[in-house]
């Protein structure tokens, strides 16, 4: 099998946090500029299939950035512990210090969904120009024991190719990727997400096993501190940054909008049943 090479307009930058060196992806030159920054951050800690996404946020204008955190997209020693709420603490520090007046949206994927809430209730404290996009939101409550997860799991990637991921971050990633789900498995996102008070969006693609109807729902009930809630199902099953760019580039624009003005429309609709 040819595993495709993450491609020539990507760049990597390295910005000191505490101490500590963190890496981004970015595509092609991001502006300085005033306008939104799109902040992705990868499930299990894993950039690659996060990159069509982020090429799809370019060509609609927007900034954006892949956070390599813990750290697995590079030979560099990890900036920060295996686990979403350490990544999230880290992303938030990074936003502080790379985009302190900017408009930013958070994106987290997975389990990089769970640290990007970490991230928002950490960021939201000192900015308003804030929005949170969880992304195939990981773990519903019935799916929180290995075992449960494990006959999910075949479901949840059932649309999803191989060449999405990238043997050397799992490599590095190695015992990195099983502490970030065991940590991810702890958590209870539903009840977290009701102390967020910026706007925050749900997705996840229609066949995503490991992010039902059900578990989006919940979440938006859950999230009563939002100023706003958007919900919306598009194709793919789990890794749809990977596999359908344009439709989450296309909700992440929503998102910004978001961001930059507060209009965000209606506040949520229950998902048909």
């Amino acid at each position: 099998m040819t595993w495709p090479h993450r491609g020539s307009d990507v760049r990597d930058r390295w910005t000191t946090v505490r101490g500590r060196d963190v890496h981004c992806l970015t595509i092609g030159g991001t502006r300085s500029g005033s306008g939104p920054l799109v902040v992705v951050l990868p499930g299990l800690g894993l950039p690659f299939y996060t990159l069509r996404t982020a090429r799809a946020l370019v060509g609609r204008g927007l900034d954006c950035v892949v956070l390599d955190l813990p750290g697995f997209g590079s030979d560099r020693p990890w900036p920060t512990r295996p686990n979403i709420h350490a990544t999230g603490l880290t992303a938030a520090r990074w936003v502080e210090a790379e985009a302190p007046e900017r408009p930013v949206v958070v994106v987290g994927h997975s389990t990089g969904a769970q640290a990007a809430l970490t991230a928002g209730l950490a960021l939201s404290a000192r900015r308003r120009a804030l929005c949170v996009v969880l992304a195939g939101p990981t773990f519903a409550p019935e799916q929180r024991r290995l075992r449960r997860l494990a006959r999910t799991t075949p479901f949840a990637y059932r649309h999803d190719p191989p060449n999405e991921l990238n043997p050397a971050e799992l490599y590095r990633g190695r015992a990195g990727i099983i502490a970030m789900l065991h940590s991810g498995l702890r958590d209870a996102p539903e009840q977290r997400i009701a102390h967020l008070p910026v706007p925050v969006t749900l997705t996840a693609g229609a066949q995503d096993a490991f992010a039902p109807v059900e578990w989006l729902d919940l979440l938006a009930r859950s999230a009563c501190g939002a100023p706003t809630v958007r919900t919306s199902l598009l194709n793919g099953s789990h890794n749809n940054l990977f596999t359908h760019p344009d439709e989450v580039a296309g909700l992440v624009t929503l998102a910004a909008d978001d961001a930059t003005s507060g209009d965000t429309g209606p506040r949520w609709t229950p998902s048909p049943a």
